[in-house]
């Protein structure tokens, strides 16, 4: 029933065995892993002997290995090459919040799964909290799927859509072309309550056939609660006040709400150094692989940070001492395109416009620094519509780094204004709020 899983344990333990793992550690792993596996077959009988398969194979794998998946990228080579855990185990080297998620147990095995026009779709399991969820799942069908995308992802729960902020999916590194194996983002657009454990993940293929999944799923957790921190703390840097007006810790991130006043003479793009901080010096910083803020305004945002909900500090602060700035007045960039000219960008002239055609903007600056981030936000026309872009990007040579911002349609306008998100002109402080 299950020759598969045995054949892929095989082999992956045939791989383990290529790495330093203690003895110790890896029969302590194994045995857990069949133990559940056991306890779970005299509750449920065999009808779901190869599920429980999965959850085996989950203990082994997810929860004694997670260090050594940290550290050893070779390992982490060798776990991905199971069907289903390639993204997951991409996705959580580089967020210290998602490992001590899979360290504690809070990844929810779910495999569930379903058929429509030839392809497959299944979750293998879920991490939810009041503030998004993640989905890892695997998509296969009896063709190449590289290039596949999405027309729909939407989460829906008693029937209704939960809002999202962001959705973030698509991995683009795929290693079969007929089966797709990524994670599915969805920061929530605000804080959800949920009075059940089950959902629906509705997702629509953009194929010839327009294939859509409603795939329903169960979680068998219940979702933790986040930890709130109402401060309503002034600050001030270089002249610029702000107001954290709380912090709340959930097990995938940890949010953070600010609010700028609006006399302020300088627009506050980034915070280079934001971060939780515990009596030790152990330091929880700015997401690295998903969403780093949201604006709901120019004068409030919100930033999100590693998490340390499993933590727990005698003491725990919220740091920041650097960020980045621009004269509130200088925070865009104003071109003509007729005539192929910039009116007004930043005066410390650190860039330069070298391209600028119909459907694109691009710009350089010297390489003095490491700066991983888009320069360009959004745009609009001269009657303050808003011109819609569909990707931007950044690279590098020896001397400059470079940003564009590419929008979905020619435009021929006499003034176009893009915003930056981010500039490599900063501000300085010293800012410390004790949390607890």
């Amino acid at each position: 029933m299950f020759e598969n899983e045995e054949k892929q344990l095989r082999e992956v333990r045939s791989k383990l065995e290529e790495f330093p793992i203690p003895n110790e550690q890896l029969n302590d792993a194994i045995q857990s892993g069949f133990l559940i596996a056991n306890s779970e077959w005299r509750a449920k009988r065999q009808k779901r002997r190869k599920s429980l398969w999965t959850v085996a194979i989950a203990a082994v794998f997810l929860l004694a290995f997670i260090t050594s998946i940290r550290v050893s990228p070779a390992f982490a080579n060798a776990i991905a090459s199971i069907p289903g855990m390639g993204k997951l185990v991409e996705y959580i080297q580089y967020d210290k919040g998602l490992q001590a998620i899979m360290d504690n147990d809070y990844y929810q095995t779910v495999h569930a799964s379903q058929m429509k026009d030839g392809l497959t779709l299944t979750i293998n399991g879920v991490i939810l909290d009041e503030s998004g969820i993640v989905i890892s799942y695997t998509l296969e069908a009896p063709y190449s799927i590289e290039v596949l995308d999405y027309k729909k992802i939407e989460l829906y729960h008693n029937g209704k859509v939960v809002p999202p902020g962001t959705v973030s999916y698509n991995n683009p590194n795929q290693r079969h072309e007929n089966r797709k194996e990524d994670i599915i983002e969805v920061l929530f657009l605000a804080k959800q309550s949920f009075d059940t454990q089950d959902f629906v993940l509705e997702l629509q293929l953009d194929n010839e056939k327009e294939t859509a999944f409603s795939l329903p799923f169960t979680l068998p957790k219940e979702v933790k609660k986040g930890k709130v921190f109402a401060l309503d703390k002034v600050v001030e840097v270089e002249g610029q006040k702000m107001t954290i007006q709380e912090i709340t810790i959930y097990p995938l991130r940890v949010e953070v709400k600010v609010f700028f006043d609006e006399p302020n003479s300088m627009k506050i793009l980034n915070f280079m150094d934001m971060r939780i901080e515990d009596e030790k010096g152990e330091v929880w910083s700015s997401i690295q692989n998903g969403t780093t803020g949201l604006g709901f305004s120019d004068n409030e945002q919100t930033f999100y940070l590693q998490s340390n909900y499993f933590e727990q500090p005698n003491k725990l602060y919220f740091k920041f001492n650097k960020m980045q700035a621009l004269p509130k007045d200088e925070s865009y960039l104003l071109v003509d395109l007729q005539k192929q000219e910039v009116i007004m960008q930043p005066s410390d002239g650190k860039i330069e416009v070298t391209k600028m055609t119909q459907n694109t903007i691009e710009a350089r600056f010297p390489l003095a620094e490491e700066f991983g981030y888009f320069l360009f936000f959004t745009a609009e026309n001269g009657d303050g519509q808003k011109v819609e872009s569909n990707s931007s990007s950044s690279w590098r040579d020896e001397e400059y780094q470079y940003s564009s911002i590419n929008f979905t349609k020619n435009y021929n306008e006499s003034l176009l204004k893009v915003y930056f998100q981010a500039y490599p002109n900063y501000i300085n402080g010293d800012i410390s709020v004790e949390l607890k």
